[in-house]
């Protein structure tokens, strides 16, 4: 009896944390409502239709499926304090949104499935906190586009999967998981499915920083493969075996390959085995059998305008510099975004994910002013090395402020190399520009009378200081390319066109045009007259056009940090038609029957058709009675009257156009004549002034814009000059 108090006393004592333990063991345990957990860290909630993930799931789980429930949205905190979850499937729900970091806590997830649901873009923050993330199914959605950043800081990222969307255009950018001073990029993806989409091409850097890379998919798009797809194929050069069949898993033992849709000629050719030469490019050119006579539009040549001309340079390098005929120089120099970085390793600290240290095979751009009182020394001491590098090795430091200045010497030469002892002194701004060697070469193919062009080539190798690199300016530009964007216009002259360029980018970008003379305008702009208008918005306006506004009007969006360019190419025609002017056939039908107008042409890339009808209606598909084939032939059911006259087809790119005009009678019956007005001769052309005049319409040429795909090359068909 003695000691039954103090045992008792103390088992009322420890009872509050008897009861706290038996709470936590219950909760810990505990599964949520309609669902199975058949182990204490896994949770399975499949078929259950549900609308909203389930409030009751336990912090210590490590697996979750979700698959095949009625989910239609993900928020910001429905997945929160699962730190341990390593697996979660989201496949086969209707989920269209995705809340900003809605996954940030999930600092474990290894496998994150949502396949099969209903998502139509990836932002900047959808998969922010992810830093363990190995796998991303996103196939099977809706997603027709994904932010730049979508999957940076994704460090250890292996496999996305991106097939079955509705992507037709990525930003060079897309598969950046790390990046250093925005120039050294690097994708830690080993696997890439992008197969079943509506790409036609992709940006020739969007696998360049992906050196880990074993996998690639692409089968299932409509290909364009023309010149600028040609990187494609010096790619699989260095990438052996990289792009691969998918396995047909309707048919035993067949594999989808990715195959060219354009051009014709290449149409069902594997891009794997396409020779160098088959990706090339050529304007439009209507079959010469359709013609019964040459006419042809007078253009000048195609000029390209690189988005690289409207990206703000790295930094700046300055020289002085001699050699062993006491030739002086110094000069100032800006140093141009690199142009290639090979072989990039980077080396990462402690944690494994932080790097530490990078090196890199860099070639960039000097662009130099010239003193023109010291134009004859710099021009003895660097014309020699125009035809092979000059190597120089770093010396001393000569200055221990933070503007570091080196010495360097020019190493000493093998059995062919030039050598004129050169010595220089070099400061740069990045500093990494002077490495322990580099090699200087003149380019005499860029070098003007204004400007001194150098190439520097070096093997760089950078310590990274991470907490200096997050403060790093980063900035995207891009201008939609797809099914919507029409960027080869035909108008009448004295008409309206309207030129719509959709940009995007952070931070914003401006907007500028360059005009088929050269000249360049920046938006907002209005001329004297108000005949040509540039928008905020990308839109250029031109009001009562002439033959000269016929030509290619590039489209530049930057915002220094990132450009991208689209060409428009505009082709005015003559509303009225001489009778030497009508080269095609000449059809007679009676009326109620059709016909059809052949327009056939080969192109690379695919060339856009218009048809300009006898009432100066413009029509690039098919309306009402008048059907539009694949290959630009027009057929028109039901005729009347009034469809009697002049139809000119245009086929077009951004490299030129081609154009056939043929002439159709139509007869009340076979026993009478078409409708004739004194002054005309069948078919509408004048007898006194040998023109054909259409009936009048507004200012405006009536138009019957295109929604059809977009397949073919998005890089902008243009035109020089017209009629």
């Amino acid at each position: 009896m003695r000691d039954s108090k103090p045992k008792s006393s103390l088992l009322w004592r420890f009872m509050p944390i008897l009861c706290v333990w038996a709470n936590i063991t219950q909760r810990s345990s505990a599964c949520p409502k309609s669902c199975a957990c058949y182990a204490p860290t896994e949770v399975h909630c499949t078929f259950r239709y549900l609308s909203e993930i389930p409030r009751e799931i336990q912090p210590a789980v490590e697996r979750i499926n979700l698959g095949y429930n009625s989910l239609t949205a993900l928020k910001v905190n429905d997945l929160v304090g699962l730190k341990y979850l390593e697996l979660l499937m989201l496949h086969s729900n209707a989920i269209k949104i995705i809340e900003d970091r809605s996954f940030y806590n999930l600092t474990s997830l290894q496998v994150l499935k949502l396949s099969y649901n209903q998502v139509e873009k990836l932002d900047k923050n959808t998969f922010r906190g992810l830093e363990n993330l190995v796998r991303l199914h996103m196939d099977h959605n809706h997603i027709t586009f994904i932010h730049p950043e979508s999957f940076y800081g994704l460090k250890m990222l292996q496999l996305i999967n991106l097939e079955g969307n509705l992507l037709q255009q990525l930003h060079p950018d897309t598969f950046v998981s790390l990046r250093h001073s925005s120039i050294y990029k690097f994708s830690t993806l080993k696997t890439i499915y992008l197969s079943d989409n509506y790409f036609t091409t992709l940006p020739a850097s969007v696998l360049a920083g992906c050196y880990k890379i074993e996998n690639v998919f692409l089968s299932g798009n409509p290909w364009s493969c023309d010149c600028q797809m040609s990187w494609l194929a010096e790619w699989m050069k260095k990438n052996p075996g990289v792009v691969k069949c998918k396995r047909d898993r309707t048919i035993v033992k067949e594999q989808l390959c990715p195959v060219c849709e354009f051009p014709v000629s290449s149409r069902g050719s594997s891009i794997v085995h396409l020779p160098d030469d088959g990706y090339t490019c050529m304007r439009p050119w209507i079959h010469p059998h359709l013609k019964q006579r040459n006419v042809t539009l007078g253009e000048d040549d195609y000029i390209s305008v690189s988005h690289k001309d409207f990206v703000a340079p790295i930094g700046m390098l300055e020289i002085n510099i001699t050699d062993q005929f006491h030739n002086v120089a110094s000069i100032a120099c800006v140093v141009q975004r690199p142009v290639g970085i090979d072989n990039l390793t980077i080396t990462y600290g402690v944690n494994g994910k932080d790097i530490r240290a990078l090196s890199a095979t860099v070639s960039t751009s000097l662009v130099c002013s010239i003193d023109n009182d010291h134009l004859s020394q710099i021009w003895n001491i660097l014309a020699i090395y125009s035809e092979s590098p000059m190597q120089l090795e770093r010396g001393l430091s000569l200055s221990m402020q933070s503007d570091t200045v080196y010495a360097y010497k020019q190493t000493a030469p093998t059995t062919d190399d030039v050598f004129t002892e050169i010595e220089a002194k070099i400061k740069a701004h990045p500093a990494w520009l002077m490495q322990g060697m580099i090699s200087l070469q003149l380019d005499r193919m860029t070098t003007t009378f204004q400007s001194l062009n150098i190439k520097y080539f070096s093997n760089v190798q950078i310590d990274v200081d991470s907490s200096k690199d997050s403060t790093d300016k980063y900035g995207w530009t891009m201008i939609r390319r797809d099914n919507k964007t029409k960027t080869e216009h035909s108008v009448l002259a004295g008409r309206l066109i309207e030129l719509n360029c959709q940009i995007f980018g952070d931070p914003k970008p401006t907007t500028k045009w360059s005009l088929p003379d050269g000249s360049k305008i920046h938006a907002p702009y209005h001329s004297e007259d108000q005949r040509i208008v540039a928008t905020n918005t990308g839109r250029l306006t031109l009001r009562s056009v002439e033959s000269s506004d016929t030509g290619v009007y590039h489209c530049i969006a930057t915002n220094f940090l990132d450009a991208d360019v689209l060409a428009f190419r505009v082709t005015v025609l003559s509303p009225y038609i001489k009778e030497e002017e009508v080269n095609g056939v000449q059809i007679s039908q009676t009326v109620g029957q059709k016909i059809f107008l052949d327009c056939t042409s080969s192109s690379s890339p695919k060339a856009s058709i218009q048809w300009i009808l006898p009432d100066q209606t413009v029509l690039d598909r098919s309306f009402g009675k008048r059907k539009l084939n694949r290959n630009g032939s027009l057929e028109i059911r039901g005729l009347t009257l009034s469809d009697a006259g002049l139809y000119r087809c245009l086929a077009a790119n951004y490299l030129g156009a081609d154009l056939i005009a043929s002439q159709v009678i139509v007869f009340n019956d076979l026993s009478t004549s078409p409708m004739q007005s004194e002054e005309h001769t069948v078919g509408g052309i004048q007898k006194h002034s040998s023109r054909y005049h259409p009936h009048s319409v507004s200012e405006e040429s009536i138009s019957i814009i295109s929604d059809r795909p977009y397949t073919r090359f998005h890089k902008a068909p243009t035109i020089r000059r017209g009629l």
